[in-house]
């Protein structure tokens, strides 16, 4: 497993990271941001999505509090944003269905993803950890998986 820090000083540089690192996922990928509420989860989603599916996408992108899932979609790309926050811990049953929305191709980006243990088993997975270091600056530490080739553009912890 790899895993890499950086410190972010502005909500314009989360973003821009993120970007970074939305432009190397690949189609299929399970990204699980865990993260302070207010940490800065939702605007590294939108970085993600800039880097994934392009600028024009980017203007959609808000927290999927109240509809659990956003499906954003451009260029025959998808990526499905889920925010658990407002579950709880739910069972395994319940889990099972949670991710039946989502395709075989799309990136599953996941906020909250402490209230389910259960994510597509047969998908790639990046994990993002966001931490108030000030009111601007963000610790963001990332971790994948061995089968995971993300680059190094990121510096090692």
């Amino acid at each position: 497993m790899g895993r890499y820090r950086r410190v972010t000083d502005s909500c314009k540089e989360t973003i821009d990271f993120a970007a970074e690192l939305g432009r190397l996922l690949t189609p299929g990928m399970v990204v699980l941001l865990s993260g302070d509420y207010g940490s800065g989860k939702t605007e590294f989603v939108r970085g993600i999505v800039q880097g994934f599916l392009g600028e024009a996408a980017v203007v959609q992108v808000a927290s999927p509090s109240f509809a659990l899932l956003h499906v954003y979609e451009e260029g025959g790309r998808r990526v499905c944003h889920y925010d658990l926050y407002r579950l709880g811990m739910i069972s395994e049953e319940s889990g099972a269905d949670l991710f039946q929305d989502a395709e075989e191709e799309d990136l599953i980006c996941v906020e909250w993803p402490e209230a389910v243990n259960l994510f597509p088993q047969f998908r790639k997975r990046c994990g993002v950890q966001m931490r108030f270091l000030t009111d601007t600056q963000r610790e963001v530490i990332i971790e994948i998986t061995e089968d995971c080739d993300l680059g190094f553009f990121m510096e090692k912890d």
